[in-house]
Parts: structure tokens; sequence; C-alpha cells
């Protein structure tokens, strides 16, 4: 294995360019089958083998990031690469290499990371589309050969995510000196990408390049003026090669420049040493290794330098990447909740005006009332995240007539919700109703309908390494609901009970108007605006005593299914390059079933009535909610 024994640094040299990027979510239910990545040294997880381990009889993979601590040096293991962290993040299996030596000669099965340290663009379209394209060499030396991806599988899986980055070692081996390099670079990169959504690809992460200027290598080369230029050419290219697939498969794009100039602008939020030039200095190479945090000083600490080498990031840059690319891929399920909010304020003012029309709480007079509320709800039908608890308050005023059989209301109410999470949402509005009841025999028919308008102000908090950025949104929902249900009574129409087996339904419809969030400009997204239709049916059986001797009672009992099994998340695009939407996987609610129970006593004095009551909702996890009205009968 001698030959293998290359020095790190003399290839590291060459190879790579920085990235950076983040955010921090505790759900792993993002719904892709795998990752699969394609690119050079920034994502290549151990295709190499570590000649320094190995010298000393252990096995071990080469990757382009700092060794751990407390040495940093061999035979410490190297950290993980952004990609690996990425698929820790998003609940997937390890993101093993595509085509390593030492797995190969172990008898271990391969990887899904195709990314391989020194890789130019053609080498990355390799990857993807040539046979035996996963090509992994040293020093001329081929160690291992592989078929590029879709040479080997045939289709692109549809539900995995695919991640692809490159570009930087085009620049750093001389072969991008002029714009029209640099645009026929990205137009490679685009290639790859054409075949894997030709292929079946429907969601693929691609990166644009950091300015390769502004690292050590830039400085060294003595050519950081032209790198950066040229730079911004290329990034341009790959934008307008991406824009044809916009509304084709979800492109989500990654702004590690922007990130970059926003890291280095502010360090000391991201833990990062102050007193030096950050794009000067690296960790382990001789020459760049010249700060107070270097390996060749007395207290080496990587976590303050966001260079490993002259080129690519220690394992504190490559945690603010990861944690960048996951904020990205969570942020539609995120920013949907503001349409969850919208439709649950409904249901919740359904269920408060259906409590107006119990048949113990009717008179043969003009009824006046006003009504106060609370429920807390989880909110978790679509994202499984224990972080996620919603409260609605509310307070009504309304009335109700008598007509022939039944009643006739109507209400108005003052709701308000918040929504605590990863993503903040405070909504406020108004909700108008129409509610009506009939008797025929002994069918009871009765119908709500209401329309709400709503103001919502959202938050959505992203941790990027140990640095943390809120990104802030408002907009405006509005919406509607319907329910019907239908009653069979079983009582005499004379006795004060009133029990009945019952059917129902609810429809619910709530659109929130788009916006564009403010905060940091790399993780700013353009949220496009959303319609999200909700769905029950129940049946059940209620228990209801008319308050004869000034005490009256009611019960619920009531068992139903949600209609929507699933939804999407909201359409998004990244402010900085608004080439390209997503709205990531289709989330499915985690059951579709549910019981309710609702109960409550309700007292009258005279001409003046009080009803109080409360209930649960829910299977695995239950909403909650309590009530409290007075009425006074004319």
């Amino acid at each position: 294995m001698r030959e293998f024994l290359v020095s790190r640094r003399l290839f590291g040299l060459r190879r790579g360019l920085v990235v950076l990027t983040a955010c921090l979510l505790s759900t792993s239910a993002t719904g892709y089958s795998q990752l699969v990545v394609f690119g050079d040294s920034l994502s290549d997880s151990g295709q190499f083998p570590d000649p320094e381990r190995l010298l000393q009889g252990e096995l071990g993979s080469l990757r382009f990031t700092n060794r751990e601590g407390p040495t940093y040096r061999a035979p410490s293991p190297y950290g993980e690469v952004s990609t690996q962290r990425l698929a820790d993040a998003l609940g997937l299996e390890p993101l093993l290499p595509s085509t390593s030596v030492i797995r190969d000669q172990l008898g271990l099965p391969d990887g899904t990371n195709y990314a391989t340290g020194g890789y130019t663009t053609d080498d990355i379209v390799g990857s993807i589309t040539e046979p035996e394209g996963s090509v992994v060499s040293r020093s001329g030396l081929t160690l291992r050969t592989r078929d590029g991806y879709l040479i080997e599988n045939g289709r692109a899986d549809p539900k995995a995510l695919y991640y692809v980055n490159g570009g930087g070692n085009d620049f750093l081996d001389g072969l991008v000196t002029q714009p029209a390099d640099a645009i026929e670079s990205a137009d490679t990169v685009a290639m790859g990408i054409d075949a894997l959504a030709a292929a079946g690809a429907q969601t693929i992460m691609v990166s644009n390049l950091p300015d390769v200027g502004n690292s050590p290598a830039g400085l060294v080369s003595g050519q950081r003026d032209a790198f950066s230029a040229l730079v911004d050419v290329y990034n341009q290219a790959l934008g307008e090669r991406l824009a044809r697939y916009d509304g084709r498969i979800d492109i989500i794009r990654l702004d590690v420049a922007g990130l970059f100039d926003e890291v280095t602008a502010s360090p000391d939020e991201f833990g990062l040493a102050t007193d030096i030039p950050l794009a000067d200095v690296c960790f382990s190479d001789p020459v760049c290794d010249t700060s107070a945090y270097g390996l060749a000083s007395g207290s080496p600490d990587p976590s303050r330098l966001l260079f490993h080498d002259t080129v690519h990031p220690t394992t504190a840059g490559q945690e603010i990447l990861a944690d960048y690319a996951y904020a990205l891929i969570t942020a539609p399920q995120w920013l949907a909740l503001g349409g969850e909010l919208t439709v649950s304020s409904l249901a919740a003012q359904q269920q408060a005006m259906a409590s107006e029309l119990r048949p113990g709480q009717q008179s043969d007079g003009v009824r006046l009332f006003v009504q106060g509320e609370q429920h807390w709800d989880d909110n978790r039908g679509y994202v499984d995240d224990p972080r996620l608890e919603a409260t609605h308050r509310a307070a009504a005023v309304g009335a109700v007539i008598p007509v022939g059989r039944g009643w006739l209301g109507m209400a108005v109410a003052q709701r308000e919700a918040s929504l605590d999470a990863p993503m903040d949402t405070e909504l406020d509005g108004q909700v108008f109703s129409l509610f009506a009841r009939q008797q025929v025999g002994r069918l009871g028919v009765q119908a709500i309908a209401s329309r709400g308008s709503f103001d919502l102000d959202l938050q959505r908090r992203v941790a990027l390494g140990l640095a943390n950025r809120t990104l802030e949104g408002t907009t405006e929902g509005d919406g509607w609901a319907g329910d019907l249900r239908l009653d069979y009574r079983l009582t005499d129409s004379d006795s004060p009970w009133y029990n009945a087996p019952f059917i129902g339904y609810r429809h619910i419809e709530a659109e929130v108007e788009g916006y564009r969030e403010q905060g940091s400009a790399a993780n700013a997204l353009l949220v496009s605006g959303q319609s999200v239709t909700d769905r029950q049916a129940e049946v059940g059986f209620l228990v209801d005593r008319a308050p004869a001797g000034g005490l009256g009672f009611f019960a619920e009992l009531a068992g139903g299914r949600y209609l929507d099994e699933t939804r999407e998340g909201a359409e998004v695009r990244l402010a900085s390059l608004p080439t390209n939407r997503w709205s990531g996987e289709d989330r499915k609610r985690e059951n579709e079933n549910y019981l309710r129970f609702d109960t409550g006593l309700r007292l009258r004095l005279g001409d003046f009535t009080v009803q109080a009551g409360g209930g649960v909702q829910g299977w695995d996890e239950a909403a909650t909610h309590v009530q409290l009205s007075a009425g006074f009968n004319f």
C-alpha cells in the first residue's frame, strides 16, 4: 500500500474550495430514501485511504478537513465533511464513499457518495454518466474504478435527494482563465444535472461556488481578483442553466458564496477568530498556518479558523455548510405551518359555534351571547416534532333567534393563535359565522359557515454552526369553513334529554399570501402563496340535557377520519438565487384517525345562561380545549 502514501498537503494544495452554510431542526422525517452526492473534495467522505494511519497499522480514510482533537494529528481520524453531517441530520444511512479502495479490499459495500478529491467538472459528469466513470486515482495511478451512477443504476431514484457541487478544481488547475472557460465549466456541471433530471431525479441540491479568490489559495496564487471575477461569471452561468428546470423538478440552490461573505463579515457570531484575516490563514498547511490557532502553534484550535488548508473548510466550516443545507431542505415544511395555523383557527371557530347550537342551549326567545375559548394543539398532524405546540384564543359575541322548529344564529370572533417551534408564527384576525339548526321530526340538521381574515407574523430560526439567524416575514391569510351534521333523536320531543347518534362533515379552505423573508441574505427565502384544504368526517353519539331545574349537561363521543392524508410543503425560492423553486417532499399525516370527546355543564338563572365545557381530540397525541359562554334570553 506504500504507493498510496502521497502527502496530503501536496494533494490538498490543488483541490477543492470552501463552502459554508446552515440551520437547526430536530425532525428527521424528510421523506427522502437516500442521499446521492456528486462533487469534489469538499464532499468526499473517504474515497482515498489515510496514508498516515496505514503507516501505523490502522485502517482509515482521508477526508479533506482537519483531524479530530485533542492532538489534531495522525493517527486521529479526520472529522466528517458536510455531506456526511447532512445525511445524519436527515436521518438517513451513513453516507459512505462510492469507490473506496479500502472498502473494496475489505469486501465492504459501497456507498452513494461519488464525490472525489481532485475532480474537475468533467470528472463529476463522468461519475454520473460514463462507464467506469467513477475513478479514484493518485499521482497518475488509478486505484479503483466503478461505473458512473446512471450506468450502474439505469434510472435515478425519484425519492432520493441528489447533491451536486464542483467547479473549484477547474479554477485551481488552470482550466478557467477567461470568462468563456467559466461559462463552459458551469455548463459542464449542468450537463450532469441534465442527465440526472432526464433519468428521473426529482430533487437536486446544487451549490454555487464561493469566492475562490478570497481564500488562502487565492492569496498564494497571486490571482485573487481574477479568480473572484471569474467565479461571478461561473455562478451567473450556472444560474441561467438551472433556470430551465424551474417548475419541472425541485432544484434547491445553495448560495455558498453569499454565506461565505456572511461568515467573514461577523466571525465572532460563528465562534471564529476576529483578530486575523480568516481568508488568508489556515489550520494545517505551512503555506498559510501562520496564526495562533494553527497546527504549528502551541495551542491548535481549528474551531477558530475557517480554512483547514489553502482551500478546504475546517470541521467548523463543514458544520456551517451542513446546517445551511439542512435548513433549506426543511424550510418548506416549517413555512407551511402558516397555512396549518390558519386552518386550525377556522376549525376552532367551527367547534366554538357548534357549542352554541347544542339543543339544550336553546330557548323560545332571542338569545345574545358572549363566548371565550382556548385551544391547545400540538399541530403535529403532518410534522412529527415534539416542539410543536399551538395555542388558540378567541372572544366572540353573537345572537341566536328561533326560526320555525329550529334556530338561526350569527357571531363575530376575534381570534389569536401562536405556534412555538423552530418556526414561530403569530396569527391575529376576525372570523364571521352564520349557523343554523332545524328539527324535522326526529331528524336534526345543523350547518355552520365561517369566513376569516388574518394577519400572520412568521419567524424561522436557523442555526449555522454556533451562530443563530432569525428570518422574519409578515403576510395575510384568509379562508372559509363549512360544517354539516345530521342527527337522529332517540328521546321524545317533550323530554329534557336529547340523545342522538350523528354523522358530520367539515370542509376548510385556507390561503396564505406570498412574502419575502427578511434577515440573513444567504438564508432568506421568497415564499409563494399557499392553498390548503382540510376535510374530515365523523360519527358519534350526543347526550344533551336542557337545564330543567336550572342545571343542564352535555357530552359527545365521536370517531373521525381526516380525509386529506398528505400536504405539500410551501413553495420557496432562495432570495439571493431566485432562479429555481422547490417545495420538498409531501408531508404525510401521522395518523388519519381521531377520537373526540366533549363534555360540559350549563346553568340557567332566569333569563341568564352560563355554559362551561371542554374536550379532547386526537389519537396518539391529543388537542384540548376549554370554553365558557354566557347568554341572555329575551
